[in-house]
């Protein structure tokens, strides 16, 4: 099985949508994600994002890739990502930044709604 962008971007948006599911559930009985499931997701959630970078990046010929691009994209991968989504996606670069930020934030809208739906 081949490890593809599209994937990775496909279990990074199921796994967003999971865990922002249990986060809801826990806020609707009245409890919370404990500081360590938050830290672990957040780990999971960032080399996801990683990988996808780097399996995107290897599909597209106008980015420079040096040999150690994958560490790069590991240490400096705040201020590579908005870069590389713009010079790859132009302005629908931004959209996909939001989206990211999104689903990054999937659990804390799932537990807005949560809110919203008690009244």
């Amino acid at each position: 099985m081949t490890l593809t962008s599209g994937k990775v971007l496909a279990a990074l948006i199921g796994l967003s949508v999971v865990v922002g599911g249990y986060k809801a559930l826990l806020f609707g009985y009245g409890w919370s994600a404990g500081a360590p499931f938050q830290a672990i997701w957040s780990l999971v959630f960032l080399l996801l994002l990683i990988v996808w970078v780097d399996l995107d990046g290897r599909q597209r010929k106008n980015i420079y890739r040096p040999f150690e691009f994958g560490f790069l994209v590991f240490v400096f991968w705040l201020p590579y990502l908005p870069y590389y989504l713009l010079r790859t996606r132009r302005a629908l670069g931004l959209l996909w930044l939001l989206g990211f930020l999104m689903l990054f934030y999937a659990g804390y809208f799932f537990q807005w709604l949560v809110y919203l739906a008690r009244g």
